[in-house]
């Protein structure tokens, strides 16, 4: 990221033009380390942005608004209390270093014209916002450091202010051609780009490795590997760019495939320009824009997957449980044999004993068998003792089976709600899939985090039991209608009965061995997809291919949205999206072409999407059922054929649908 000391002379630059004269309306704390003044000049109302953060500390306008905290933080009461009402009367900088300072004339108290000065330094982890007066004595800063934190210069509220040391380079306009060829050629061991680095003041790495590179050198080599000739290049480069810097000809764009951007010709030329923009300040708002979307995106996505990972690792004990236990109970029915043949052989045993020995009817051949008995008690006993055991297994292996398919089926689900996580790649998409699982009780619902789960609270004391009913039939301070009242009546007896409801593990659909289970569909019929909808891509016969990015989006996709003799994708026995190529729309059959294409999408939008070769079911969708009762990602098909593709994103890009109504042509 190169937010040099380059680029903020450049917003520096446009600053000054916009905001100078200009009255601070109102200021706002955002984020701990970040303000935003509201400021009225010319007529307009402007955004500026100052930051501290140490991953993106800066300055600039913008356009974002961020929601603020209920209370505003201690600084930025400081804030408000010297500089509401405030005039700005310039914008400067120290130097060619990143450190600027915004001056402002107000009152004081007493009326009298006072000068307040607010600094931003960008300074990595030691980035800082520090507001001070005009004796330079500070009021207060976002960061403190006393003495124990930095020796050389205290930010304590009524200590003076000390500027950062300046750096022993040369400003732009001290540059010459001379003074760049010296350098490189008394470098010593360094690169040409850190010759560079060393000797111009606001250049970063980023820049000089530009410059070397315009001047058709690469950035790494030694200062002794080029000839005159490279040297002069070097130097000629570097003033050229220090000729536009003086002049103010800048050229802002987001280069390197969105991950930096610069305000220099120079960079735009080495780097390639993925967006070009008018003013240095868009360039750098667009810029943190998307790359606090992309951190939201990441951290949103962290979470989740951490929350559904957590699910599915307890589901996993649970159900290693569940089948240990089956197999110790397997079997079961031997016991009732032996409590029969104890029953039936009585005659000849004596009454107590610590073993008999019988005869196996059951077995081929009659063979004798010794079993073991507890001495204390009689043999009759003993053959209670074993029908006791049969009984206890029995119920178990019932129970336990129940069980155990239950939670395969839940764990189906939250796999397939993972693999449809992992291939997420927006904050929409992911919105969408937490207010699914919340639905589905997975997720705790939004603004209830200590709720222990649906239809349940904390227990407010030791020994008290959980409150399953409302305490108040009052909402909001009002009496309850009796319209309210049987609204939240048969929401609780809907959510019951989904609680109550099958969860039912897939099972082969229809006849025969021919079906198969597959992952995507919702719960219930009215499930919709909330701020998304499917992807879609053209074949390149021009037949419409869609994807559904959610559980709920793929059942309405799927059983809702789709013909019945449209063509139904799935990757095989694994989570994935549905995939259905719309050929009533298109008035023809598929071609072989549009199979393998939209198989190519199944695995690609899947839990397979890193493997070579998947192999992806395909049938009518008329062939695909919903599991009665089941989780979300729970349907059958069957009479399906299936292709081995290389998963991809394949097919032409179209845009996305604006509203459910033209997913299909909703003949069924």
């Amino acid at each position: 990221m190169a937010f040099d000391g380059i680029f903020l002379h450049a917003i520096i630059d446009e600053l000054n033009g916009l905001l100078s004269g200009g009255r601070v309306e109102k200021i706002f704390q955002p984020e701990p380390a970040a303000i935003v003044l509201l400021i009225h000049a010319s007529g307009e109302h402007y955004r500026l942005l100052l930051s501290a953060d140490p991953a993106s500390a800066r300055i600039h306008l913008t356009r974002g608004k961020k929601e603020n905290p209920s209370s505003p933080p201690p600084f930025c009461m400081v804030l408000r209390k010297y500089l509401t009402g405030a005039r700005i009367t310039s914008i400067t900088q120290q130097g060619f270093d990143r450190v600027a300072f915004i001056e402002f004339e107000t009152r004081s108290e007493m009326g009298d014209n006072v000068v307040k000065k607010l600094i931003l330094e960008i300074m990595n982890r030691q980035s800082n916002i520090i507001l001070v007066n005009s004796a330079g004595i500070i009021h207060d800063a976002v960061r403190h450091a006393d003495s124990s934190v930095n020796r050389y210069r205290e930010i304590m509220p009524a200590r003076p202010y000390t500027p950062p040391p300046a750096q022993d380079k040369l400003t732009p306009p001290e540059l010459t051609e001379e003074k760049v060829r010296d350098c490189i050629r008394n470098a010593g061991s360094a690169t040409v780009s850190k010759c560079l680095l060393s000797l111009a003041a606001g250049f970063s790495p980023m820049l000089c490795d530009a410059v070397c590179l315009g001047a058709g050198l690469a950035p790494d080599t030694p200062p002794a590997a080029p000839g005159d000739a490279e040297t002069a290049a070097v130097a000629a480069e570097t003033m050229k760019t220090v000729r536009e810097i003086i002049a103010g000809e800048y050229a802002p764009a987001i280069t390197r495939g969105g991950k930096d951007f610069h305000c220099l010709r120079v960079c735009r030329d080495a780097y390639g320009a993925d967006r070009i923009f008018n003013t240095v300040n868009l360039a750098a708002d667009c810029f943190f824009e998307a790359k606090a979307v992309s951190a939201r995106f990441e951290r949103e996505k962290a979470a989740a997957a951490r929350e559904i990972s957590a699910n599915i690792a307890k589901i996993s004990k649970k159900l290693t449980e569940y089948r240990r236990e089956l197999e110790e109970s397997a079997g079961y029915g031997r016991e009732k044999e032996i409590g029969e043949l104890l029953t039936s052989q009585l005659y000849g045993l004596p009454e107590f004993a610590g073993e008999a020995v019988l005869t196996d009817y059951y077995s081929p051949g009659s063979p004798e068998i010794t079993v073991a008995l507890d001495p204390s008690r009689s043999v009759a006993a003993n053959a209670q003792i074993y029908f006791r055991r049969y009984r206890k297994h029995r119920a178990a292996v019932e129970t336990v089976g129940k069980l155990a398919g239950r939670l395969q089926g839940e764990l189906d689900y939250l796999e397939n709600v993972l693999a449809m996580l992992n291939n997420s790649s927006t904050v929409e998409e992911i919105e969408d899939i937490k207010a699914e699982l919340r639905s589905e009780f997975v997720f705790a619902s939004a603004g209830d985090p200590d709720d222990d789960g649906p239809g349940r609270q904390r227990n407010s004391g030791r020994g008290q039991a959980a409150q399953t009913q409302p305490q108040s039939a009052y909402m909001g301070g009002k009496p309850a209608s009796k319209k309210s009242l049987r609204a939240r009546a048969n929401a609780a007896k809907a959510k019951s009965g989904a609680k109550n409801g099958k969860n039912g593990s897939g099972r082969p659909g229809g006849p025969g061995n021919n079906g198969a289970v597959a992952d995507g569909a919702g719960r219930g019929s009215g499930a919709e997809s909330g701020l998304t909808r499917p992807i879609v891509r053209l074949t390149a016969s021009g037949k419409r291919i869609f994807i559904g990015r959610n559980s709920r989006q793929n059942e309405k996709l799927t059983l809702r949205d789709s013909a019945p003799d449209d063509m139904w994708f799935h990757v095989k026995n694994a989570p994935g999206s549905h995939v259905v190529l719309k050929l009533r729309e298109a008035g023809c059959a598929a071609e072989d072409s549009d199979l393998e294409t939209a198989a190519a999408l199944a695995a690609f939008y899947s839990s397979q999407r890193a493997g070579s070769k998947v192999d992806v079911d395909y049938t009518p969708v008329k062939n695909v059922k919903k599991i009665p009762g089941g989780r979300p990602g729970m349907v059958t098909y069957s009479g399906f054929r299936t292709l081995t593709v290389e998963p991809r994103d394949a097919g032409g890009v179209s845009s996305n649908v604006s509203d459910g109504s033209d997913v299909s042509s909703r003949e069924k």
